[in-house]
């Protein structure tokens, strides 16, 4: 079994994977964005798009508020709204699926978030 690390990137599809395990408090939570900011920045945009799976499938939030204050500042820096089309984002959750907007859609199977996020 391999050890899940917070972020991976799957160069064959330029697919930027974030996996948020983990109880996740404020602190936490900044240090990984910023990780993931770093990251971003060392990679090239390559056909015009980022596409990021975010996986939040065993995450527990310190608290609601923790959770709404990362959310809101991850939209914020990352540019994750449903009208940008320079990035697209597959979230993992146990209980969600569906389209959240055209570049964003929740799943609850990874291979079916990866197959969607390589459709362009």
């Amino acid at each position: 079994m391999r050890q899940m690390t917070f972020y991976r990137y799957l160069e064959d599809g330029d697919v930027h994977v974030v996996d948020c395990a983990g109880k996740v408090n404020l602190e936490l939570g900044l240090a990984r964005l910023e990780k993931l900011a770093r990251e971003l920045a060392r990679r090239p945009l390559l056909r015009g798009r980022r596409r990021l799976l975010i996986d939040f499938r065993n995450v527990t939030w310190e608290s609601a508020e923790v959770h709404m204050q990362l959310s809101s500042r991850t939209r914020r820096d990352f540019g994750l709204d449903g009208s940008n089309d320079a990035i697209r984002v597959a979230f993992l959750d146990r209980f969600r699926s569906g389209a959240a907007a055209h570049n964003e859609h929740w799943f609850t199977d990874e291979a079916e978030a990866l197959q969607w996020l390589l459709l362009t």
